[in-house]
């Protein structure tokens, strides 16, 4: 299992790295991100870990997380959406690899991307250390909940993509689903029934990366993140199915 899936990452991966479409996105994102990561920075007036960290850091991650919302749903538009264009997608559903592994392999491909362009981002932290910043676990929880949230992204912009053959379509399909589940957030707030509020926020991706940039984040931030995966897996691997109907 592991080999099909690696075999397949790779491939996808080499044609991810090849078109010019993530060079171009990961040039905006590094513009965007060093033009917010500067204002921020010139903003700050103390240079305490806390001050740097709630000033800078935390509200450059913020949007770093939001403009990943955008990113994925543009990386992966193709990813199934190309096969079922091309006619291709029946031949890899007829190959030695299983729904799951296909999903994974292609999953696996987008986030190598992301990952990379995130890796672009290092840079911030190391600033900030020259002017004695060393609060690194608040660094590294933040990171693990950007990395958590592109999964999720990346999970429905898959999903998005295995619902029809049109790329413009399975972006704007997935940039709906994760909108609708930040706005749950904007939803729990407006409503007085603390049974709602609670439901709403924990349905929300950010309220979960807020924990992690916070550097509280518990168990149920973990199970939230692994449970929304599976589950735009599960619908994944389902419409995949309806094919052999």
């Amino acid at each position: 299992m592991i080999r099909g899936i690696t075999t397949l990452w790779k491939k996808e991966s080499r044609d991810f790295f090849s078109s010019p479409l993530v060079y171009i996105l990961a040039g905006i994102f590094c513009a965007l991100m060093g033009w917010l990561f500067y204002n921020y920075l010139i903003a700050s007036k103390d240079i305490t870990n806390k001050t740097l960290s709630m000033s800078i850091l935390i509200p450059t991650y913020g949007n770093m997380n939001f403009i990943f919302l955008f990113l994925a749903p543009l990386l992966t538009m193709k990813l199934f959406s190309e096969e079922k264009k091309l006619h291709t997608l029946d031949l890899l559903l007829q190959s030695n690899l299983n729904h799951f592994q296909i999903i994974a392999g292609k999953f696996l491909a987008g986030l190598t991307v992301m990952l990379f362009m995130l890796s672009l981002t290092l840079i911030f932290p190391i600033i900030l250390s020259f002017s004695g910043y060393n609060d690194w676990g608040t660094v590294a929880s933040s990171y693990a909940g950007i990395v958590f949230s592109i999964m999720c992204y990346l999970s429905v912009g898959i999903f998005a993509s295995s619902l029809t053959d049109n790329q413009i379509v399975a972006a704007l399909s997935g940039f709906g689903i994760l909108m609708f589940l930040m706005l749950l957030v904007l939803t729990s707030n407006a409503t007085h029934n603390v049974l709602l509020q609670q439901i709403f926020s924990y349905l929300s991706t950010p309220y979960h990366f807020e924990s992690f940039v916070r550097g509280a984040f518990r168990s149920y931030n973990l199970i939230y993140f692994v449970s929304f995966i599976g589950f735009f897996f599960y619908l994944t691997h389902k419409s995949l199915d309806s094919r052999n109907w």
